[in-house]
């Protein structure tokens, strides 16, 4: 609960405290007394970044403590943009300070209106209905399960579509590769072997059209049986030992010549295909790839290899993902289902509790009603979207489309009312939650508020005086010239403020009478 606030330098006030007490504190005053400037002390607290704006005008630094059962909250801001936040002695960061005050206390104004129209607050109304919470902390984590394992899936299908793409001629390259055997200075090599196989293949060629020259071949009589008959033709002309002396030569080049193997020429041959096709290969891939430098076609290569190795390996990993991305979407959606009968439940009741709060808040001819949308997809918050839908006799329609100021209004204050107590805070602050109503309305949502009291502190700044008649204090803001001035008032002084508020004047004979009547005194 909060006990006291004290003030400095915030908005319009130099100086000021306010004590508060448990059920509905009313603050009031004229317009421009200084009522917003306590609104804007206790949202600073909250954690708005207001910086230079908020403080006094002239002033360097302004600052807000606030006085909570059990613990102190202080916010100093200086005009230069920068705040300090203290929790008793021990300084805090502004997000721990924010965090800690919005669990004591709300702001109820036109941003909490505002905030009543964001689909996800609405939802997260009708959820805190659901007394088994334990649902959706399952349904979140099978939530997670389901998007981390659909995130890797996509992830693993992406890649692999990537790959596909990149080296979609690979199975072309690979047999490249297997044919060329691609090494460090390869090509060079090739070339130079493919020069030198030629060159022997040309000698050989030569050397056997001489050997067949020589010897005839296969059919013919060669140069040496020529030589042979020729000296046979001669020998009637010389001695024995000549002859005998050509004779043995003649024979020994025959045989040398027949003992001559040139018959090479099928392994020369299949050596040269051998080397063109590796070259060809070779040159090809560069062609493919784009890449000359044979070190990089090698780094190239390999990339390729580990690329196809991990789409092979891969195969059956996408298959295992796939299976278990399913199990956690059936899970997950399995909770989503139970969630969503839930919510149906609970949007009835709670739509029927609202209802008859509506009818209390001079709103009888009004119905509220929760509609739930199936969602196509999941998200954090199941399957399910909200609305907020009024409905009267002539009009039908979501909230943000056609309720006014003052139905929104009411509409809060019910759905407050509404839900678990446990989801109240400590603390609620109202400004203006009656703006715009008068009479009737005005008088029920008062006694509303003061039955919402009852559950939890209310603070109100009003300027209705039926509602300001139903408090449990009564803190005065009067301003004269440039000074504000705040106090607890009770009696007489109640009774002058009150009808102020009915008519303008505090000394109004019929005012002070009325004032008396919505206090319950008796007549002077």
């Amino acid at each position: 609960m909060l006990e006291k606030l004290l003030i400095h330098n915030i908005g319009g006030l130099r100086e000021a405290e306010l004590e508060f007490t448990p059920g509905l504190n009313i603050i009031t005053g004229e317009s421009g007394a200084g009522k917003s400037s306590v609104i804007k002390a206790l949202e600073l607290l909250t954690g708005s970044r207001g910086g230079a704006k908020f403080i006094r005008a002239g002033e360097e630094r302004g600052q807000v403590e606030a006085r909570f059962t059990g613990s102190i909250i202080t916010r100093e801001i200086l005009n230069t943009g920068r705040s300090k936040s203290k929790l008793g002695s021990i300084n805090i960061g502004l997000n721990e300070c924010s965090k800690i005050v919005n669990e004591l206390i709300r702001i109820q104004n036109q941003f909490a209106q505002i905030e009543l129209l964001d689909s996800d607050r609405q939802l997260a109304m009708l959820d805190s209905c659901i007394d088994d919470h334990t649902i959706f902390e399952e349904f979140h984590e099978a939530f997670e399960r389901a998007k981390t394992s659909s995130g890797e899936l996509q992830a693993m299908k992406k890649r692999r579509a990537e790959i596909e793409k990149q080296y979609s001629n690979a199975k072309e390259i690979f047999d490249l590769v297997k044919t060329a055997k691609p090494e460090p200075g390869l090509e060079i090599r090739l070339e130079n072997l493919l020069s030198d196989i030629t060159h022997r293949t040309s000698e050989r060629k030569r050397a056997k059209t001489s050997l067949d020259s020589l010897t005839g071949g296969l059919s013919e009589h060669g140069l040496i049986e020529n030589a042979k008959t020729c000296f046979e033709n001669l020998y009637a002309f010389m001695n024995e030992d000549d002859i005998s002396q050509v004779r043995d030569s003649l024979e020994n080049i025959d045989n040398v010549m027949r003992n001559i193997s040139i018959d090479d020429e099928e392994g020369g041959l299949a050596l040269r295909e051998e080397t063109e096709s590796r070259l060809g290969a070779l040159r090809k891939l560069k062609r493919m790839s784009n890449i000359l430098d044979e070190n990089e076609l090698l780094n190239y290569c390999d990339e390729i290899s580990n690329a196809l190795e991990w789409l092979e390996k891969s195969y059956s990993e996408l298959e295992n993902l796939s299976a278990r991305s399913l199990d956690d979407r059936k899970e997950a959606q399995a909770l989503a289902m139970r969630i969503r009968e839930s919510r149906q439940h609970e949007a009835d009741m709670l739509a029927q509790r609202v209802n008859n709060i509506l009818c209390e808040l001079a709103m009888p001819g009004i119905k509220f009603i929760i509609k739930l949308n199936s969602l196509q997809k999941l998200n954090h918050n199941g399957a399910d979207e909200i609305e907020f839908i009024l409905q009267d006799s002539t009009r039908l329609g979501k909230i943000e489309n056609i309720a006014s100021g003052g139905e929104l209004s009411r509409l809060l204050l019910a759905l407050q009312l509404s839900l678990p107590d446990d989801l109240l805070p400590p603390t609620i602050i109202f400004d203006e939650a009656a703006a715009g109503l008068g009479g009737r309305a005005a008088t029920l949502t008062g006694l509303q508020l003061k039955k919402l009291s009852r559950k939890c502190q209310v603070i109100l700044v009003t300027h209705e005086a039926s509602i300001a008649a139903l408090g449990d204090s009564h803190i005065l803001i009067q301003r004269s010239e440039s000074e504000t001035f705040m106090k607890n008032i009770s009696g007489n002084e109640r009774v002058r403020e009150i009808a102020r508020m009915l008519s303008g004047s505090p000394d109004l004979n019929e005012a002070l009478e009325h004032a008396r009547i919505l206090l319950k005194l008796p007549p002077e």
